[in-house]
């Protein structure tokens, strides 16, 4: 209440009953107790008062007190902006609202530190520490200590150290208080290299909150996984896996969590600074619906802005909401993945050149909807927007859009994809755009039907592909249209016919290599020819497969990227290609691997690109990879067929493993 006395002062009514600073007092109240429910009506209401003077001292500290509840409340981009406008106006009465503008300064340094704005964050952390005396200035010490790990100067340990001094001259010092402060430092030093001290700043922090006991919090996971990761780099192998298990990871949740819709890792390359050594540990807060609400890089290998890069592609990671809901609430608050960039590729799918030419379309056409295909609630939004102002235009490309990235259930999946094909037949939409968007929505209609089941998901590898896409083709409006026709033809075909469909199969890939519809080096034409190819190749007709490869006018090194990905032949997922010390321990979990597939079908380049828990079955994986067999591809000189392949493989007790292969969304 100190805090706002000088605002109080200047309320002061002489009226006995609901007076000015009677409701501001109860406001007060409110407010220094965390209770913005309560408070914040009642500060809304003081600042629509007549009797409270616009741009006086009262009017800018309740501005300020309302603009950090609706922070708090979930509103930052409402609160924010007065929280902005209210310190400026208090600014010059530093002298009479220390506290307050301290307390301002610090939220607005944590909005600016949620956004990776480092310098925007710490000019507001240290304007609040100017303020501050003794033990008030923990906070913003702390909050200085996080934002400058990965900075290359002393900054964070010496406020950690400042931090760990204050608690310390207490006269009945805080033991968590004292651990968080270790922690800190320990975090500090091994972001630094010094894997020793870290380590020993790490198990006095282990000691102050009471050592490996049974019942643990956040912070006593978090702090027992940054000590396995100590003892990771410190090489000591046993006691990395006892700090793990006694963490909780790799237990309750760890199958759903590996489940991802949507969970890319950041580009290597010059946009985001990485390189393909580059590592991190990211620790994330995923909500009841599957969406991160936070994100923070906990260890890396490198500069804060590649901290922030590895936070950044974290962030959009989704589920679908039944899967978050089998995560445990202290798994979805306390789970850490190891992360490393992507080298990108992966193969292209016949259905890209459809989303391309759509959203060409749309572009030109002006239409009011998100282009970015990650935001799949934006476009959900779009959706019933468009739905309700009557552009069916504007809906249908968003009901594609949707499609493929939709983590809603199957049904309200297949709900808006038949929604979508009523759309494609209004003869006053444009032809092209109702072709594309039947073969688009038809492919991803298909899949949904297919996966409930995996017999289907068997068919639909290695049988018949998908019969309805192939009718589709012959329709007249399709068959009419060289790019909705021959892509509708390719999504038809499985990726390893059966020996009673390869004939079919064939023809139709002699179809579109040889469609004159289409320009000669079209990337459908090529991943036609591509596939021809290698077909040839396999049955020893080399100068033709050679022939069909210069067709498609690719260099090795764009076929390696953009051509049709060979179908998996051979895995070994028995238990015995678990990792023995994980099952002692009780540990389950799964690695999103990257490698390139060689022309001979053998695997190379390996790396781990995402992993829970972190560094358990990074090995184990590569083994199985290592090890694993795809069809054989035709290239000139014999280089890969496939680059920066991805998939993913799920270690499950008691060592049933699966693959899981990942489809990256081209757009």
């Amino acid at each position: 209440m100190s805090a706002f006395a000088p605002a109080a002062a200047a309320l002061a009514q002489p009226a006995p009953q609901n007076t000015l600073q009677q409701r501001f007092d109860a406001a007060t109240a409110a407010y220094d107790k965390d209770d913005c429910a309560t408070a914040l009506p009642l500060l809304d209401a003081l600042a629509a008062d007549p009797h409270v003077k616009p741009g006086s001292l009262p009017a800018v500290v309740i501005a300020a007190r309302r603009g950090a509840c609706q922070v708090r409340t979930g509103h930052a981009e409402q609160g924010e902006p007065l929280l902005l406008a209210a310190l400026a106006a208090m600014r010059p009465h530093a002298d009479q609202l220390p506290i307050d503008i301290a307390q301002a300064e610090i939220m607005l340094g944590t909005l600016a530190a949620s956004r990776w704005d480092h310098d925007g964050a710490l000019a507001h952390f240290d304007a609040a520490l100017a303020l501050q005396q003794d033990g008030a200035r923990s906070v913003a010490l702390q909050r200085i200590a996080l934002l400058t790990a990965f900075d290359s100067d002393n900054r964070s340990i010496d406020a950690a150290n400042e931090g760990l001094r204050l608690e310390t001259a207490k006269p009945a010092p805080d033991k968590i208080m004292l651990a968080q402060w270790h922690l800190l430092l320990g975090r500090t030093w091994l972001n630094r290299g010094q894997v020793k001290t870290g380590k020993a700043e790490l198990e006095t922090a282990l000691k102050l909150a009471g050592g490996l006991h049974d019942h643990i919090s956040a912070f006593d996971a978090g702090l027992r996984q940054d000590l396995a990761q100590a003892a990771l780099l410190d090489n000591q192998i046993e006691d990395a896996r006892r700090y793990m298990a006694y963490s909780g990871a790799g237990h309750a949740g760890s199958a759903s969590f590996g489940s991802a819709a949507d969970m890319d890792s950041p580009d290597c390359g010059p946009e985001t600074g990485l390189e393909p050594d580059d590592m991190a540990i990211v620790q994330l807060m995923i909500s009841e619906s599957g969406d991160v609400l936070g994100s923070q890089t906990l260890y890396s290998t490198g500069s804060y802005a590649k901290a922030q890069a590895f936070a950044r592609a974290a962030a959009s990671w989704r589920w679908k909401p039944e899967d978050a809901a089998k995560m445990p609430a202290f798994f979805r608050s306390t789970a850490r993945v190891e992360l490393r960039c992507s080298r990108g590729g992966g193969g292209l799918s016949p259905a890209a050149p459809l989303n391309e030419a759509i959203t060409a379309w749309a572009r030109q056409a002006a239409l009011a909807l998100p282009m970015n295909r990650q935001t799949w609630p934006a476009w959900l939004a779009a959706t019933d927007a468009a739905r309700q102002s009557g552009d069916k235009a504007s809906e249908l490309v968003a009901r594609v859009a949707m499609a493929d990235m939709d983590l809603r259930t199957d049904a309200d999946r297949l709900a808006s994809i038949d929604r979508g094909l009523v759309l494609a037949q209004d003869a006053a939409l444009p032809q092209a755009l109702r072709n594309q968007a039947r073969v688009l929505l038809t492919w991803q209609r298909e899949r949904i039907v297919r996966s409930d089941k995996p017999e289907n998901r068997v068919i639909t590898r290695s049988g018949r592909g998908y019969p309805a896409l192939q009718t589709l083709a012959e329709e007249p409006a399709i068959a009419a249209d060289p790019l909705a026709r021959n892509a509708s033809l390719l999504l038809a075909l499985p990726m390893r016919p059966v020996a009673t469909d390869r004939a079919n199969a064939t023809a139709v890939l002699q179809r579109v290599a040889g469609d004159t519809g289409l320009p000669p080096r079209h990337p459908l034409r090529q991943f036609a020819l591509l596939r021809l190819a290698n077909d040839a190749a396999s049955k020893g007709r080399l100068d033709e497969a050679q022939r069909l490869f210069a067709d498609t006018g690719l260099s090795e090194e764009q076929c390696a990227l953009i051509g049709p990905k060979p179908a998996l032949t051979a895995i070994n997922t028995s238990a015995g290609a678990f990792p023995a010390d994980a099952a002692r321990w009780g540990f389950e979990g799964w690695v999103r691997s990257e490698y390139d597939i060689q022309a001979d079908g053998r695997t190379a380049a390996l790396r781990a690109v995402a992993s829970y828990p972190p560094f358990v079955f990074d090995k184990a994986a590569q083994t199985i990879l290592g090890r694993a067999r795809y069809q054989a591809s035709y290239r000139p000189e014999n280089g890969a067929a496939c680059s920066a392949n991805r998939e993913t493989i799920r270690f499950n007790i008691p060592g049933n493993l699966m693959v899981a292969k990942e489809i990256k969304k081209k757009s």
